[in-house]
């Protein structure tokens, strides 16, 4: 089967199609990258064809990360990519090729990158479109969220158990020595992950020979997949310098983006309703987990006690202790349970009613992002450009731990709000 014949019209199976190319491909080799750009031009032409095969369009009508596991156009594409154009940028050459519609934004999967795919050099990161930076650890600007980070155990504390990372934000390094000598901000590559925690879109994670002996490859680099960023604190380091430090956790699909505080918050928006005089009958307090477990799936979670969440919005009626608001809907009353010291690693918080808060949706992303504390006198120390002069509201069948409610301050120490000194 010629080159012409493949781009002429007719509809070759798929299995023909590669074999041809395929021996093409390894004839032509001692040509160069001239010859394999052509070759990468003809598979074009082919995955745009419809296969006889199974009738159905090889290429751009379904999703390139299908593509990528399952159909072998996209093995050969990325097999041919890697070798013959390593430090090239990918993408004008798959769009001239017809191999991708339209230019790639830099979030989610890269075009015809595998998970696991390893590259030689930060170079060959850049070229395939994972991670822009040659240095810089984190890709994203305080404008929208990140696109990437390295993990390569260039901070201190970073801290990698594979499906779940700590994950140490860029700045205050001193190159020579590799510790903190300054307090980092919340700017550049740092607020973009903390934009990713609010519109819960996930990051690319990979992972240099550097880091984590037990779950980074043995040398060079290789694209982990997709990591949600869940949560975000800052707090002294190992150095002692204040470091911004961010929790994430493998995602299951391509396509999972987990709905967080800040969706519920905007679906519930709506004019509050104060608390009623009566208030619900309650059933006897759970007792809660102190340790709570990790059951394993495709990926680890923490599991919550439902009993302990639905005890603690009982006992105050649906009503937020910050702000005194009683969401009504269609459905009934609707508050959410925040956990003042976060489960799992590195906090290790209790699902217990005492590190329980009932909140509305805005007052709980406030508190995750620790744009309000509780101070030890109750008083709510709020961060943006509003103060309201809260105080909070307790029930005295449902007294919070100190401690925990130390803990959430002393890991928001230095946060403050976008624009404000």
């Amino acid at each position: 089967m010629s080159e012409s014949e493949i781009g002429s019209g007719s509809a070759p199976s798929l299995s023909e199609v590669l074999a041809s190319l395929r021996a093409k491909w390894e004839l032509g080799k001692q040509n160069g990258p001239d010859d394999a750009r052509r070759h990468l031009e003809a598979i074009g032409r082919a995955a745009t064809q419809r296969s006889a095969a199974d009738d159905t369009r090889v290429g751009l009508e379904s999703t390139l990360y299908e593509l990528l596991a399952a159909n072998g156009v996209a093995r050969e594409v990325t097999a041919l990519l890697a070798e013959y154009f390593p430090n090239d940028p990918w993408e004008p050459l798959l769009l001239t090729a017809g191999l991708l519609e339209k230019p790639f934004d830099g979030f989610g999967h890269p075009p015809y990158v595998p998970v696991g795919m390893g590259f030689p050099n930060r170079r060959a990161l850049r070229a395939a479109g994972v991670h822009a930076h040659l240095q810089g650890g984190i890709w994203g600007k305080a404008s929208e969220e990140a696109k990437s980070i390295v993990v390569s155990g260039g901070y201190e504390d970073d801290e990698d158990y594979g499906d779940e990372i700590i994950y140490t934000g860029q700045g205050g390094q001193d190159q020579a020595t590799k510790r903190q000598v300054k307090d980092q901000v919340l700017t550049l590559g740092n607020a973009a992950l903390v934009n990713s925690i609010a519109t819960g879109r996930p990051v690319r994670v990979i992972r240099g020979s550097s880091g984590d002996r037990e779950h980074s490859p043995s040398e060079g680099l290789r694209y982990d997949g997709l990591y949600r960023v869940e949560k975000h604190w800052s707090q002294r380091g190992t150095s002692g310098s204040l470091v911004w430090r961010y929790q994430l956790r493998a995602v299951a699909s391509p396509d999972s983006i987990d709905r967080n505080a800040a969706i519920n918050a905007a679906k519930f928006s709506r004019s509050p309703r104060k608390t009623p005089a009566t208030a619900p009958a309650l059933g006897s307090q759970p007792t809660g987990n102190d340790t709570p477990d990790r059951k394993k799936g495709e990926t680890q979670r923490i599991i919550r006690s439902t009993a302990v969440a639905n005890w603690v919005k009982k006992i105050h009626n649906h009503t937020c202790q910050v702000c005194g608001t009683r969401i009504e809907t269609p459905t009934g009353a609707y508050a959410e349970a925040a956990h003042v010291r976060p489960l799992g690693r590195p906090h290790n918080g209790p699902d217990t009613t005492d590190n329980v808060l009932c909140l509305c949706p805005n007052h709980h992303v406030e508190f995750d992002f620790g744009m309000i504390i509780i101070n030890a006198d109750g008083t709510v120390a709020e961060r943006g450009s509003q103060q309201h002069g809260y105080k909070l509201r307790q029930h005295p069948e449902h007294p919070i731990n100190a401690e925990h409610l130390k803990h959430h301050r002393d890991h928001h120490e230095s946060q403050k709000a976008p624009g404000t000194d």
